[in-house]
């Protein structure tokens, strides 16, 4: 069984996750904090105008930094196509006593919705237990990988965030995403969310996978929102880029 040890993030932060998660030497030297920064101050902006901020953490992977949004004050939905990591969203909620999740999708955010490819994953395709996946309820690994759309869209669920919200009926303030080049294509399929609603959005940009995975380059996703009326800030480049767009 996996130990649950409290971390200390960016030296900033406190929260209990699975001990090979918390001995990551970046939380240390400092993992992509400028991004988090941003995202702490606008989620405690709105809590302050008196909104609720809604948070769609697209690519949440073991939900360390997901956690930091539920206890900033954040209701938060979970978008995460891989099935072997969702035991360590789960142990890191239970382990901090999180509120429980809005929402939760195994599988992509994405431009089209599938939700019940031709060759669905058995694992993925199981009801819901305990107000979890069923693949949640499982052990906690660091080995668990990654997945992706280009990769693994004939055998995982695929969802448009605006078919999302038509069925959850609580429309994000605030979109967040690293998704490993599909950045492009999550926006897509949240054209009407972006019209009607204006979150705000947190991009962690791949260049080089968008182009050899999905043929598209950043500057054509950077015009596209801003024919949608968004403005960009970029405010860090590291691994990736890191922007933020809003309506002004």
């Amino acid at each position: 069984m996996t130990e649950m040890v409290k971390a200390r993030l960016n030296g900033k932060w406190d929260i209990i996750l699975p001990e090979h998660r918390a001995a990551r030497p970046e939380w240390t030297t400092g993992w992509e904090p400028e991004r988090l920064d941003a995202l702490e101050s606008e989620i405690k902006d709105q809590i302050s105008k008196g909104q609720t901020p809604v948070v769609y953490d697209i690519g949440t992977e073991e939900g360390d930094m997901t956690g930091l949004y539920a206890q900033w004050g954040a209701s938060v939905h979970a978008f995460e196509p891989n099935p072997r990591v969702w035991p360590n969203i789960k142990a890191i909620w239970e382990a901090n006593n999180l509120p429980p999740l809005e929402g939760f999708f195994v599988g992509f955010a994405a431009a089209k919705t599938d939700i019940r490819p031709e060759n669905i994953e058995a694992i993925i395709d199981q009801p819901i237990v305990d107000g979890w996946p069923f693949c949640a309820h499982g052990e906690v690994i660091g080995d668990h990988g990654f997945r992706t759309i280009a990769e693994r869209s004939g055998d995982t669920p695929s969802v448009r965030i605006d078919d999302y919200v038509s069925l959850t009926e609580e429309p994000p303030t605030i979109i967040t995403m690293d998704v490993e080049g599909a950045e492009f294509e999550v926006l897509k399929g949240a054209e009407l969310i972006l019209e009607q609603f204006s979150p705000v959005v947190f991009i962690s940009v791949h260049p080089e996978f968008m182009f050899k995975d999905y043929g598209t380059y950043e500057a054509d996703m950077h015009l596209w929102l801003r024919q949608q009326g968004y403005t960009g800030r970029h405010f860090a480049y590291d691994h990736e880029h890191h922007w933020e767009y809003r309506k002004i």
